[in-house]
């Protein structure tokens, strides 16, 4: 005869064992994909990617560059 809540125990113990096993499987299944990484969806080249915020060159007509402070220019 088994303890009582033995078989619950049991049982979840195998559930958690189930679950953690396919979730491991599909993370290595979408892993191993070709182009699988995030860096092959990312776009190629974005020009303002790494622009300085104090370098105008790269404003617009009518853009401004905003550093925070209410002082006039």
């Amino acid at each position: 005869m088994m303890e009582p809540g033995l078989g619950a125990v049991i049982f979840l113990t195998f559930a958690i064992i189930i679950v953690f096993s396919l979730g491991a499987w599909l993370v290595y299944r979408v892993m191993t994909k070709p182009g699988a990484h995030i860096g092959s969806r990312l776009p190629k080249h974005d020009p303002h990617a790494e622009a300085d915020p104090t370098d105008p060159s790269h404003l617009g007509p009518g853009d401004s560059p905003d550093d925070g402070s209410d002082e006039p220019r």
